[in-house]
């Protein structure tokens, strides 16, 4: 049986059994096409997670990116600093095994459906985007620049 090396999750060790065609763009070139991409990171994350096996960098990373949450966000929940976070996506630190079981908790109650910690991780990434965001407002009144309200 073939199975498709579903390299464009960035794990390694991800096939599919089906659930996927081959099509092609307008101009002819052959493209990928995933019947409910979302469903199949929640299964990718949730497999994850069940798994025994300590978390490597780019299953940390992986895991992260399904939270949508950024590497300064992860740094700030765990009490580290954003360099330490990017070391370990990168490998170049190993992943503390309190790292490891925080993000798979996380990501086992958003799989879950706990409303409450998707609730509070939603408006932790709101609050945050809204904060960059109001940071970079100007407004020009009067031929002069200053902060938006």
């Amino acid at each position: 049986m073939d199975y498709l090396h579903f390299k464009e999750c960035g794990l390694d060790n991800v096939y599919l059994v089906n659930g996927y065609r081959f099509g092609q763009t307008g101009n002819g070139e052959e493209v990928l096409l995933i019947e409910d991409l979302p469903g199949l990171h929640a299964a990718i994350a949730k497999a994850v997670v069940e798994s025994p096996a300590h978390l490597d960098a780019k299953t940390f990373k992986y895991l992260r990116k399904h939270l949508d949450m950024a590497q300064r966000q992860v740094a700030e929940l765990l009490g580290m600093s954003e360099e330490s976070v990017s070391l370990w996506e990168r490998a170049r630190q190993p992943l503390p095994k309190y790292a490891d079981i925080i993000i798979r908790t996380m990501v086992k109650e958003k799989c879950s459906g706990n409303a409450e910690l998707i609730g509070l991780v939603e408006r932790y990434n709101e609050l945050d985007r809204t904060v960059q965001e109001d940071s970079l407002r100007l407004r020009l009144d009067h031929n002069a620049w200053s902060a938006a309200a």
